[in-house]
């Protein structure tokens, strides 16, 4: 591809990245990748993103060395422009405990309503009422100890788009700036369906009062979706939008966070990107009918539209819920590796062989396709998120 300019930035990337940058206030895209810009980047770094625009095939790209840690690092930058954590209750083979009685776990009664919930939002807020002040490893580690205390063998995970120093201090809220705060909840029981779960909406209102009481989210720029009657559905579609909804406007400096707590499934992939075949999901209160919410659309709608500069937080309270975000670096928090966290012996979260770079490609040449054919700013951002479907 030409570089008429000079910049070093391939012309066709350039003009996209100029297109992109703003989308969803990354700022300017040919100066510093950010969000859709960065996938651009990205692309064209893979060889030149007109002439994989054009060809007949799968777009793909070989992974970064994992013995190279900054070109890992830089190629996971270019992937996922914003700093996005995921706490998972447990890895991808395993389920995710539903709490009969949370009053077991020993919780004060200000953290919410009592009656059922999921083991790990359960086991989550009970660490931080424990120990407020906490870094990631000793989060982790009283999680494990809560879960195992309790008789649960589930292992929580958590995962990164940039590697995480694990002795650092926990938060939630944005280091770098003094953006907005904006939270999604989603707890879904499955009223009347088979399969009804009981904790689900407790989750959601423990874990709201936690986030707002003491992490200082704004209550006012909050969405909650239950089937409980009295809030929005969460159907595929409402969750879908809901995504949307948490992303619009996002900038460097903004405060995210969703949690979701409910059923999660594992299907057979459909496109060849995960490294154990399998897609993982969440299941919307009308998966019978619309259909499961798989990880490649998670990675499209929330992960991949976010910019340079800012920082979502998730919490996945489901079964097979290890990487369904698809994140590059990631830590499970097993015994061994907690101890090797402590003691200095494994400070930061590690490279996640398992991620697929190519997913972030297949978006990015998607866009240009739009790009090249006309499409303006608005209808190139409406289209992004199911596009890995398509192509």
């Amino acid at each position: 591809m030409e570089d008429k300019d000079g910049d070093g930035v391939p012309d066709g990337v350039a003009m996209a990245q100029g297109a992109m940058g703003g989308l969803t206030g990354g700022g300017d895209g040919a100066k510093g990748p950010g969000g859709m810009a960065g996938l651009m980047a990205l692309a064209g770094g893979a060889g030149g993103l007109a002439a994989l625009a054009g060809s007949g095939g799968k777009p793909s790209m070989p992974k970064p060395d994992l013995n190279n840690p900054q070109e890992f690092a830089s190629r996971a930058a270019q992937a996922v422009a914003a700093d996005v954590r995921m706490f998972s209750g447990c890895k991808d083979e395993q389920t995710s405990a539903d709490v009969y009685d949370v009053s077991s776990f020993g919780l004060p009664a200000n953290t919410g309503p009592g009656g059922a919930g999921g083991a790990c939002t359960n086991s989550i807020v009970l660490s931080l009422h424990k120990q407020p002040e906490c870094t990631w490893t000793q989060l982790l580690q009283n999680m494990r100890q809560v879960l195992r205390e309790k008789n649960f063998t589930q292992i929580p995970q958590l995962s990164s788009s940039r590697s995480l120093s694990l002795n650092s201090q926990f938060t939630v809220k944005n280091p770098a700036g003094n953006g907005r705060t904006k939270a999604l909840y989603i707890g879904i029981n499955y009223v009347g369906q088979q399969g009804e779960l009981r904790g689900c909406h407790n989750d959601v209102e423990m874990m709201k009062t936690y986030i707002e009481g003491k992490q200082g989210f704004d209550p006012s720029n909050a969405k909650v979706l239950m089937d409980d009657g009295r809030h929005e559905s969460p159907s595929h579609l409402n969750i879908l939008q809901g995504f949307q909804w948490l992303v619009n406007g996002a900038q460097s400096g903004d405060s995210l966070f969703m949690h979701y707590s409910g059923h999660g499934g594992s299907m057979p992939d459909d496109n060849g990107d995960e490294s154990d075949g399998r897609d993982e999901t969440m299941c919307p209160v009308d998966y019978a009918s619309a259909g499961q919410i798989r990880d490649d659309v998670i990675y499209e709608q929330l992960v991949a539209m976010l910019p340079d500069g800012c920082q979502l937080t998730v919490v996945m309270d489901c079964c097979h819920s290890g990487s369904i975000l698809d994140l590059p670096y990631n830590f499970e928090a097993s015994d061994n590796n907690l101890q090797a966290a402590s003691s200095g012996a494994m400070p930061q979260s590690m490279p996640n062989p398992g991620f697929d770079f190519s997913k972030a490609l297949k978006v990015a040449v998607k866009l240009f396709k739009m790009y090249q054919g006309g499409a303006g700013v608005q209808t190139i951002l409406a289209a992004a998120a199911p596009m890995i479907r398509e192509v």
